[in-house]
């Protein structure tokens, strides 16, 4: 008897398993999707951070004038297409971002209004010169998931960009 207890588990005992991971993965897989959502956010948000602090730091290295521009130059420009840095005079090319998929990103002025932005522009000082001194933001939602707080990525007139979450889960008024 004792033999035959070693050789392994009764049906019973793997059926009381299977039941347990299946209530388990049912309490976990939708919680799942939205982590994933998030960190679509998140790394959407780092990465364009990430460009236009490049930008900003190669501006004043080469003493030059630098943009980040969108890939897609359809008007209104369409960032989540991806965007590259690039010199302004020669148009050489430094860096390039792939495209985000699932992900919406806005452009507005520092008051959170809509506002097309064709590219970023940062001058030998690393000034941001393109808007005019009104400053840029990105507001990067979900349209499938309304409920995640948005991830706005500003940048005042100084130059220095800074990511922000939003605060009220509306991502229409920007972060706020």
């Amino acid at each position: 008897m004792n033999a035959r207890r070693a050789r392994g588990f009764t049906i019973l005992e793997l059926m009381m398993v299977v039941a347990v991971v299946a209530v388990l993965a049912a309490i976990a897989l939708p919680n799942l999707s939205d982590v994933i959502v998030r960190t679509r956010l998140k790394t959407a948000a780092s990465d364009l951070h990430t460009s236009l602090v490049f930008a900003r730091s190669e501006a004043v290295k080469r003493n030059a004038g630098m943009q980040v521009v969108p890939v897609s130059t359809a008007s209104p420009p369409d960032w989540t297409q991806g965007w590259s840095v690039q010199v302004q005079a020669a148009g050489t090319v430094l860096t390039k971002q792939d495209a985000y998929q699932s992900l919406t990103i806005n452009t507005t002025n520092a008051a959170y209004a809509a506002t097309a932005v064709p590219s970023v522009t940062f001058s030998g000082t690393g000034r941001e010169t393109g808007s005019g001194g009104a400053g840029v933001a990105f507001v990067i939602s979900s349209a499938a998931y309304p409920l995640i707080r948005a991830r706005c990525v500003t940048i005042d007139p100084s130059g220095r960009a800074a990511v922000r979450q939003d605060v009220n889960n509306d991502a229409t008024n920007g972060c706020n």
